[in-house]
């Protein structure tokens, strides 16, 4: 277990306030915060990269020692992949994955890195120069070369940022593979919360310099207490009823003869449904979730889940 006990850390202004966090083995954490909120500062915090002002580090309850005071920096048994990947660009991928283990015996090591080529589906270039494969399949060389000495967490740094929308979808599984095969722990940090919703099995969000707790992901979305935070993890429409400001995800609906007025304007198919833009009375312009086109909508109900 990774603990986080009263962290704080600050550059020229506070980053990180007296943060506290712990991540089991086998969990898959997610950090979501906007740009500059300190992510990277809070992963390198638990690589044993950079020191913090105060509060301790632990790893399955041992305190860790500052960074200052390592022979080579970072922490054993953590592992952590940037997003600058830093691979041997003129080394072949599979040169790049056995070099993270030339210190094992020589049949272990072949056979390790035949399981990392395959666990990231990284066979069909293994022979090629770093240098010359696709940023995504340079994102799986790191993430192999990473694990490669099976590290008790792995730490990933805008792990999606590359990545169209295919190719996040398979990272993802081979994630969850790699939790399930291994029993590794996984804290990725993100500044688009919708696209790790489906990968973690809690979420944090970082926000002037404070963490929030851990929560499941269905709570993250469709339970939030801020909007602004809400707006992290996806589109959230905005209405004012009875002198009120309502905000609802754009599934918590229900289409009804009597209710909001609505006007519908237009439809977009993004692949298994449509994204409905509607209008009130007000010229408040909504977000609906639908499996057809609303066309003949007059109403709606909010309806909370």
């Amino acid at each position: 277990m990774i603990e986080l006990k009263n962290i704080s850390l600050s550059f020229q202004n506070p980053v990180l306030k007296n943060l506290n966090l712990q991540v089991k083995r086998g969990e898959i954490l997610g950090l979501v915060g906007k740009s500059g909120a300190g992510k990277s500062s809070l992963l390198k915090v638990c690589a044993g990269l950079l020191d913090p002002d105060s509060g301790q580090i632990l790893l399955n309850g041992k305190t860790q020692n500052l960074v200052r005071n390592l022979l080579v920096p970072g922490f054993s048994n953590i592992s952590i992949v940037n997003q600058d990947f830093k691979l041997d660009p003129f080394h072949t991928v599979e040169e790049n994955i056995r070099e993270a283990i030339l210190h094992w015996p020589y049949l272990k090591r072949d056979k390790r890195v035949e399981k990392l080529l395959t666990l990231m589906n990284l066979n069909d270039c293994r022979y090629t120069k770093a240098n010359l494969i696709s940023g995504g399949q340079q994102q799986r060389v790191a993430i192999a070369r990473a694990i490669a000495d099976r590290p008790e967490f792995l730490l990933l740094d805008e792990p999606f940022g590359h990545l169209d929308a295919r190719l996040r979808q398979k990272l993802s599984k081979q994630l969850m593979d790699l939790r399930d095969q291994e029993d590794t722990g996984i804290i990725l940090v993100s500044h688009e919360g919708q696209d790790i919703l489906g990968l973690c099995d809690h979420i944090c969000i970082l926000q002037n310099g404070k963490l929030t707790k851990k929560n499941i992901p269905e709570a993250i979305y469709y339970h939030y207490k801020a909007p602004e935070r809400a707006r992290l993890f996806g589109p959230l429409n905005t209405i004012k009823l009875n002198n009120e400001l309502v905000h609802f995800r754009p599934d918590e609906y229900r289409i009804v003869d009597k209710g909001i007025p609505v006007v519908f304007e237009k439809a977009m198919f993004v692949g298994g449904l449509y994204h409905n833009y509607v209008r009130t009375t007000e010229r408040d312009l909504l977000l609906l979730y639908a499996f057809e086109k609303l066309n003949q909508i007059s109403a709606i109900e909010i309806s909370k889940k």
